[in-house]
């Protein structure tokens, strides 16, 4: 099921080649092994966490957590390549280590007092930072981006990205026997549950709605509230509240039905003692003058249980549906569920699943989950094509025979519906557009493309059209930046390159 993941996680895997290219896994003691280096599974949870708390990445779905877990391993594993290289080609002496810990320290008495357990974790804190400095300093960075770079290259392209709405050709061959060889088939099994209807109909009964409201009636309590109108003023001298009004220096505001705590305490005082349509004198706050008008007074009031009943049964129903167990599917169920079968392939896959269901992550290939109030179980399976009916073969052969035509057509902007928009620029190294990585090639086309120019670009399933819509300035110091980051990057993966690397997949997902 390989052609499945790739296609719908194109984007992610493009970024993860790490991810899924080490050297098989053997030991049962670390997840990943980095030359000398092993991690076990506490180190990489607790790294894990930290990169979470650092980026402020909280609350994933199940989907975000993967893909976020993607780049940090990544990114990890450069780290471990890089320290690991430093700790083999950089020596230091620990007389030398000492020397720069008393530095840094700054405190001649506090260093003599380190017993010892304190003094050999902290130089083994600030050695990384010793080989890094090191390492940093025989790059020189800076001056490698010493040089101007050349005005016409910073330039940020804006494109409009096309689909082909209009065709006015129909497919010159078929391509029968490619297809059916390069693509797989797959049978989608799914169940979709009334969730809702099942929970208000089976689970919740006038009883417990009625013995919600007398044990929760504070819930229920309807604040006391004001209607009422407020002029603020520089001038404290003024009673008349109608001139005020119409006065266009003063600031006028209508508060309707305003909950009695929102309400600024001095206000609310003398609101408290005013008749209906009665302004008050000034009210100092401050360097300010509130004049105040009150318009009408609700009394605080306990709701009646007709009046909240529909909304304790949608609270109730909601509670239900938020602690309910999708692994525990009772016969009760079935007479709210829908059945539907799907057939689909890793050429075009979500265009033949309704886009109701597009949501589903179908890469699980096998889940439950809860939406919008339904319960939709699903199951994902290889089928073959003796198993699909003549329509939906011809379907998909249809599908794919188009693809190949409009590879061969050209196309008119009239002819084209622009569906989104990207940006690239001269220094633009990778590119994802609808999902899918382009090849150098195509980026090297799209990165040059020239102002009313329509380029075609030939994706996995889809032909599209890219034209310039807006051309700005770059920041040259981000560009520079840039270079560096990918001087660096060029490094660490020419250093990883020297190590056997092992990653326990299997293992680091189900964490």
């Amino acid at each position: 099921m390989k052609k499945l993941i790739i296609i719908f996680f194109s984007a992610a895997l493009g970024i993860s080649f790490l991810f899924i290219g080490f050297g098989s896994y053997v030991s049962t003691n670390h997840v990943i092994k980095l030359g000398n280096t092993k991690i076990t599974t506490n180190e990489f949870n607790e790294a894990y966490d930290s990169y979470k708390v650092e980026n402020e990445i909280s609350n994933l779905s199940e989907d975000q957590d993967l893909y976020a877990k993607i780049q940090f391993l990544n990114e990890y594993i450069n780290e471990l390549a890089y320290e690991e290289f430093l700790n083999e080609k950089i020596k230091i002496s620990e007389n030398s280590k000492k020397v720069i810990l008393k530095k840094s320290l700054n405190n001649d008495e506090l260093f003599k007092n380190l017993d010892e357990t304190i003094l050999q974790n902290s130089i083994k804190e600030i050695e990384k930072g010793i080989h890094a400095d090191i390492f940093n300093n025989s790059l020189n960075a800076p001056d490698l981006v010493k040089g101007d770079i050349f005005e016409e290259l910073l330039v940020q392209k804006n494109l409009d990205i096309y689909e082909i709405g209009i065709r006015n050709y129909q497919p010159s061959n078929s391509h029968e026997e490619e297809f059916f060889e390069n693509y797989e088939i797959y049978k989608i099994e799914l169940n979709n549950y009334d969730l809702k209807q099942y929970v208000e109909e089976e689970l919740i009964t006038s009883e417990i709605i009625n013995q919600y409201f007398e044990e929760n009636s504070e819930e229920f309590i309807e604040p006391k509230r004001y209607t009422y109108e407020q002029i603020i003023s520089v001038n404290g001298n003024e009673n008349d509240f109608n001139l005020l009004k119409e006065n266009q220096e003063n600031q006028f505001k209508l508060f309707e039905a305003v909950d009695e705590k929102l309400i600024l305490p001095k206000v609310k005082e003398k609101l408290d003692i005013l008749n209906l349509n009665e302004a008050s004198p000034p009210i100092q706050i401050g360097e300010k003058y509130f004049y105040v008008k009150l318009n009408e007074v609700r009394e605080q009031k306990i709701k009646s249980f007709d009046e909240v009943k529909e909304e304790i049964n949608e609270k109730l129903i909601q509670n239900e549906i938020d602690n309910f167990d999708t692994n525990n599917i009772t016969d009760q169920m079935n007479k709210y569920k829908n059945s539907f079968i799907f057939y689909s392939n890793t050429f075009n896959f979500l265009e033949n699943i309704p886009s109701d269901y597009h949501f589903i992550n179908f890469n699980d290939f096998d889940n439950s989950l809860i939406h919008e109030k339904k319960l939709i179980e699903y199951s994902v399976k290889n089928s073959d094509i003796k198993d699909l009916s003549t329509e939906i073969k011809s379907k998909f052969l249809e599908s794919y025979d188009i693809y190949k035509e409009d590879i061969i057509q050209s196309h008119s902007e009239d002819e084209l519906i622009k569906t989104g928009s990207v940006q690239v620029n001269y220094f633009t190294d990778s590119l994802t557009v609808k999902g899918f990585f382009l090849s150098e090639d195509d980026l090297e086309n799209v990165v040059t493309i020239k102002q009313n120019n329509l380029l075609k670009v030939s994706l996995p399933n889809e032909v599209i059209y890219l034209k310039v819509n807006e051309v700005s300035k770059i920041d040259p110091l981000n560009i520079k930046q840039n270079i560096v980051n990918l001087i660096y990057s060029a490094i660490i993966n020419q250093i990883k390159n020297d190590y056997e690397i092992e990653v326990n997949n299997q293992e680091i997902l189900n964490l």
